[in-house]
């Protein structure tokens, strides 16, 4: 599995007592309850056409620009899917299309049901020849199999998938006679690797905005199909609906306390369908809309609308907000705050000096610990400070650079402090990147090769080495212009193109690499290039390349290195850094973000107001939220939240799953799209 992010249950209490008329309220909806930012609220109600249903009039409006079936939304209500021919994920508006690649590996692709967002909208599970698959929700590759042969054997079929905060994934099962016979409802544990049947003589499973119940179809008597309730295990069922109707295609509301579904009069396709729900503490059910005689309207779903959230993270100057990344990151000695991690080591760079710092955010992912900035000349107080706040003794401090970068007086300040001093350095920028990548690892899986001339690509490209965190196995390594230095030509010369991905990032990249002869590489080599005409473009297609799905992502100004690199440095194993213009969020990081706010739940700004403005930020929260009042903004002044609203950082940084946001998920992780960029070059 690729699934590398940890995930919290966050508890929600849901009534689930009914009543036991079935008394129906004739009026056209309801006001959607407020349960605050979990469990959600409720917003438009989406069946297949894809349609969205207003809940207080009945009204049903097309969404512009898709149809199919089996329409869902995801986690927090800013997009959702449907299935024609291949899935499509779209915006509520219509904007932001995306289509998923064919599914790889599985029994038969020639239709794809039963879709569901998984894992915070990450990815996305659904059934393909009664067989269950599974791919990152922004298409980034190819979906495949969820489950393996023995989970899963060719005799039966899985369809119907829900899931649950917590990763597990419930299906229904058939089998015998071209899986004509009911055999339950099943439930794969993605933490366990297991799958095991909690309901027998049961379909169309829908877990509870918790994860503790499950809603499912049973046929009573021989008759029509009813709606029932259980615990996740299986234990306790309860029948809701008692009437001679049929009901089909349960699922909860966002607050827990309703459950709608399509109910018909009786199986014929020609019937009157109406979309109703039911009021789990009263019982009584509610007619949203009808739908005449067609499959229209099918398939109902609530609108999750759950908010996200945007953060900045600034000190009084950039080299104060460098520091304040740090704070925002790791622990101090001793101390633990939920969501922060714990310093191994740190990386030292000179403040005046962008050349020298920019594969330092990759080293320190690898070495697991902070960038921070300094004089050439020795160690600032500022700098002090934070390396006995976040160092045990011993650590390592890393200098990047010789003496006339970071001089010998730093180093001996280092070790003044009861840390151990080792410095990566060459006789240039470009010999430095390569002692760097070096120190990265001996035997690297990919390497970026970006310009030494300008921060803008390095710097993203570096975030993206250190992806993987101590088990990133690349770093970046700097073309001079449209050629390389002899240091790096040797460096590349020595790997094997067969066993390290070369990424290329800007057309001077790939130009340097190309005209380059490698006396040790194949006559035919692949690589991979990454270019854009701008170099906001530049840092989206690193993004869109190397992560899939991301649940958060940092934005920088474009013309401030130090932010740049202070967004690297705390960001790089949670999300890609993007460029953007000040007073505007940049056209290409907005389309990145809208195309990801299925997964992204939080987008933070390295830099005061000079650098992000206020405006930019919101433009932001709005591309990963439902609409632009759905996410909340969090200051981190110094690194640090004010107390008045600590509480609900403390929720922002450990809750997972499909809860409201997710700022600190655990490590994404590298999940690069190589089909998308894979070249061949013949030298």
């Amino acid at each position: 599995m690729r699934i590398s992010a940890r995930h919290r249950l966050v508890a929600l209490t849901a009534a689930t007592a009914l009543a036991a008329g079935t008394a129906i309220a004739l009026a056209p909806g309801a006001v959607a309850d407020d349960a605050g930012t979990w469990p959600g609220t409720e917003g438009k109600i989406l069946v297949d056409g894809p349609a969205l249903i207003d809940p207080a009039t009945g009204k049903a409006t097309d969404v512009p620009g898709l149809y199919g079936s089996y329409a869902a939304w995801a986690p927090d209500g800013s997009r959702l899917i449907t299935a024609a021919s291949q899935i499509s994920s779209i915006r509520p508006s219509g904007s932001s299309k995306i289509t998923l690649p064919w599914a790889s590996g599985v029994r038969s692709s020639a239709s794809y049901e039963d879709l569901t967002f998984w894992w915070g909208g990450r990815y996305v599970v659904f059934s393909t020849g009664g067989q269950l698959a599974y791919g990152p929700s922004d298409g980034s590759w190819a979906p495949e199999p969820l489950l393996t042969a023995a989970q899963e054997p060719s005799t039966v079929c899985d369809n119907d998938p829900t899931v649950s905060p917590n990763g597990r994934v419930a299906f229904e099962r058939r089998k015998n006679y071209g899986c004509y016979d009911n055999d339950g409802v099943w439930v794969y544990d993605s933490t366990a690797n297991t799958v095991k049947r909690v309901l027998t003589d049961a379909s169309q499973p829908a877990y509870s905005p918790d994860g503790t119940k499950l809603a499912f179809v049973r046929n009573v008597g021989g008759g029509m199909s009813q709606i029932f309730t259980a615990n996740a295990d299986g234990t306790d069922v309860r029948q809701l609906t008692t009437d001679a109707r049929g009901y089909e295609n349960p699922s909860w509301s966002p607050t827990g306390k309703r459950i709608i579904f399509d109910a018909h009069t009786s199986g014929d396709s020609a019937d009157v369908h109406t979309t109703e729900y039911v009021d789990l503490a009263t019982g009584t059910l509610t007619k949203v809309a009808d739908q005449q005689g067609s499959n229209f309207g099918v398939n109902p779903s609530w609108q999750p609308l759950r908010k996200n959230g945007t953060g900045r993270v600034w000190g009084a100057d950039t080299y104060a907000t460098n520091t304040a990344g740090s704070r925002w990151t790791w622990n101090t000695v001793g101390g633990s705050v939920p969501g922060l991690m714990d310093a191994k080591a740190a990386v030292l760079i000179n403040q005046d000096d962008a050349a020298y710092s920019l594969t330092a955010p990759a080293l320190a992912a690898k070495k697991h610990g902070p960038v921070l900035m300094t004089p050439r000349s020795g160690l600032s107080s500022a700098t002090k400070a934070e390396l006995k706040r976040v160092l045990k003794p011993g650590a390592t401090v890393y200098l990047v650079g010789g003496t006339s970068i970071l001089s010998g007086t730093v180093s001996s300040q280092v070790s003044a402090l009861g840390y151990t001093p080792k410095r990566l350095a060459g006789t240039s920028r470009y010999s430095t990147s390569v002692a760097v990548a070096k120190s990265v690892t001996s035997a690297p899986k990919y390497v970026f090769l970006a310009t030494g001339t300008d921060y803008h690509s390095a710097l993203a490209a570096a975030a993206a080495a250190g992806a993987d965190g101590t088990s990133s196995a690349g770093s970046v390594v700097l073309n001079d212009g449209n050629k390389l230095t002899d240091s790096v030509k040797a460096y590349l010369n020595g790997l094997n193109p067969k066993n390290t991905m070369v990424i290329t990032v800007g057309a001077s990249a790939k130009y340097a690499l190309t005209h380059t002869y490698f006396s040790k590489w194949p006559s035919t080599f692949t690589y991979y290039p990454i270019t854009a005409s701008t170099n906001e473009g530049t840092s989206a297609a690193i993004a869109k390349f190397w992560w899939s799905a991301p649940s958060q992502a940092a934005l920088a100004y474009t013309n401030n290195w130090r932010g740049g690199l202070a967004a690297g440095a705390a960001m790089n194993v949670f999300g890609p850094v993007l460029w953007t213009s000040r007073d505007t969020l940049s056209s290409e990081a907005k389309s990145y973000l809208l195309r990801e706010s299925a997964s992204t739940q939080f987008v933070v700004g390295f830099g005061g107001s000079a650098s992000i403005a206020a405006g930019t930020l919101d433009t932001a929260g709005a591309s990963i939220s439902a609409s632009s009042s759905q996410f909340v903004y969090h200051p981190y002044y110094n690194g640090q939240e004010p107390p008045s609203t600590q509480s609900s950082t403390f929720a922002l940084r450990t809750n997972g799953g499909q809860a409201a946001t997710v700022v600190r998920s655990g490590p994404v992780g590298a999940e690069p799209n190589l089909a998308a960029l894979k070249t061949v070059h013949r030298q």
